[in-house]
């Protein structure tokens, strides 16, 4: 990237959410070009960066697959290869899966932002670059200083590359429940995280996880003997 774009792309995060739809976008653009070119500048390969895009954009901008039922095998349940996902602004307020263009956008970025601040990832070219979006990421924009939102520890992010299905997109509180897919309510994961998760809300899964420890504490667990 010229050094106008990296000046254009602070400009652009500076703006916050005063930043018009147009301009996110803008900002998403660039920001994506940005960690192409920093990705594969560190040694990551073509093939593990553009999944890495593919998985944004799905979980980013685009909506998961909505339909009940595969439109290419009869009475399967639907997944991500059935290709119906659409963007999230051209589905009804009301659904579960609607997000205005804007929040959608601010989303992807944030992924963006998130996968930067993995360990393993390479560092900003531009040191304004790494508190320009801490109003979004929550963080400064460094290596290490993201940690998966369930375990509360750091992603590395070269095995996560490696295998993309070892990351997953989530909700703190899932849209199933309520919950919209907006900024502050998506995150990047482990995908035991997401496991551990299922359809609970974080608030839900640390309460429960609780009772779980405090039962075992208070009661040994006992072994069984077969046959006495």
């Amino acid at each position: 990237m010229t050094n106008d774009q990296i000046n254009k792309l602070v400009s652009l995060a500076e703006k916050k959410l005063e930043a018009e739809t147009t301009e996110v976008v803008q900002m998403w653009r660039l920001l994506k070009k940005l960690s192409n070119e920093m990705l594969l500048g560190a040694g990551f390969s073509e093939r593990e960066v553009k999944a890495m895009h593919t998985k944004f954009n799905d979980a980013g901008r685009r909506s998961a697959p909505w339909k009940a039922f595969s439109q290419k095998v009869p009475g399967r349940p639907q997944d991500g290869k059935d290709g119906n996902r659409m963007n999230r602004w051209l589905f009804e307020p009301s659904h579960k899966q609607y997000a205005t263009e804007k929040d959608a956008t601010l989303v992807q970025i944030r992924y963006y932002l998130q996968a930067l601040s993995m360990i393993s990832a390479p560092k900003l070219p531009v040191p304004r670059l790494k508190t320009a979006f801490q109003w979004l990421a929550g963080h400064v924009i460094e290596p290490g200083a993201y940690e998966d939102p369930i375990q509360l520890i750091p992603i590395d992010l070269t095995p996560s590359l490696k295998e993309p299905r070892s990351i997953n997109s989530g909700h703190l509180v899932p849209l199933d429940r309520g919950g919209r897919h907006v900024p502050e309510n998506a995150f990047l994961m482990l995908h035991r995280s997401n496991q551990m998760q299922g359809n609970m809300s974080v608030k839900e899964l640390i309460e429960l996880m609780g009772q779980i420890v405090q039962r075992h504490s208070t009661r040994a667990i006992k072994g069984t003997t077969i046959g006495q």
